[in-house]
């Protein structure tokens, strides 16, 4: 059996033994893993769909999705993400792409979480000593990614990862690696990505606790980043006139949370506008997923505008907007 029809057959096994619901013997291992904002998505696209993207990504966001689409990225591109989450913390990110004939396409990126200025409280001091803080978490990042047949693309991403919490900081090196085949039946394409994959992250300094009866100096205790495995189908089901219309399902499995499923479709009109929906299932608060945008050429480039919302339930909705720029 050639290479290629060994990959199909093991990702299809594996995608239709992917467990999408809960059952007795799962165990959500929440809490269990640090830098929580990696597992947040940057790339407006994917998240109106529902977070599934890890087959269909074919902008600058597939850095942050599955490296292997990188190649489905042509010529240079600039893409600049924000995010408003929760309680005023503002989550934001830019990627640069680049094609280069022969060799791949090469893309260097950056992202940034900054949660504000908290009050410090204390236990004599509940409503604040009127001292503040803020934590800010980050990751910058290079990917590669190249075909390697006319089917199968691989790409990786090497990224350092830092988190820090008023004084006190923790980083170290991860790694994103992923690939795309390409099945050859209609268009239908499958994507695979392990993410955040890397050793702990330990924070630096130490901390006062009374022990014993007496003050003691204590070191901080290493923690594990969120590594996570994707795996998703894609397929065109409509490419009619003006009409383009792509579906896409995706299963998700991270290490420190139960199973996950998202479920997305994204339909372009004239390749000049689109709208977007999607569904996450088999989470505490994330559900229902939509959004829109727009290409525009403007004297030979192209400029990029999309718009993303996300529905957290008993939880405040999570907008995002990216600009995008082809040359």
């Amino acid at each position: 059996m050639k290479l290629t029809g060994v990959i199909l057959t093991a990702a299809v096994a594996a995608f239709l033994l992917f467990p999408t619901t809960v059952e007795a013997s799962s165990f959500a291992k929440v809490g269990t893993s640090g830098a929580q904002f990696l597992k947040l998505g940057l790339g407006t696209r994917g998240i109106a769909m529902g977070g599934a993207f890890v087959a269909s990504a074919d902008d600058p966001s597939a850095v942050f999705w599955n490296p292997a689409c990188l190649v489905r990225v042509p010529g240079t591109q600039v893409q600049f993400t924000g995010t408003q989450w929760f309680a005023d913390v503002l989550y934001g990110g830019a990627v640069v792409s680049s094609e280069f004939q022969g060799i791949g396409t090469f893309a260097v990126s950056f992202a940034m979480l900054q949660s504000g200025d908290m009050d410090v409280t204390t236990v004599e001091q509940p409503e604040g000593t009127g001292e503040t803080f803020n934590c800010t978490d980050m990751v910058a990042g290079l990917t590669f990614s190249r075909m390697l047949t006319d089917r199968f693309s691989a790409g990786l991403t090497i990224k350092y990862v830092r988190e820090q919490w008023d004084d006190v900081s923790a980083g170290g090196i991860a790694v994103d690696m992923g690939t795309l085949y390409d099945t050859g039946f209609k268009t239908l394409r499958i994507g695979m990505a392990i993410q955040h994959f890397g050793g702990e992250l330990t924070p630096d300094g130490e901390f006062t606790t009374y022990n014993s009866g007496q003050d003691s100096l204590m070191a901080y205790e290493s923690y594990s980043m969120p590594m996570t495995f994707k795996l998703g189908m894609a397929m065109d089901v409509i490419n009619r006139g003006p009409h383009f219309l792509t579906v896409e399902v995706d299963g998700i499995h991270p290490s420190d949370n139960v199973e996950q499923l998202g479920i997305g479709t994204e339909y372009w009109y004239n390749n000049m506008f689109a709208l977007r929906g999607g569904y996450r299932i088999n989470t505490d608060e994330e559900g229902l997923t939509a959004g829109a945008g727009f290409r525009i050429p403007i004297g030979g480039k192209t400029l990029t505008l999309d718009y993303a919302y996300a529905d957290w339930s008993r939880l405040d909705m999570v907008h995002r907007a990216s600009l995008g720029f082809a040359f």
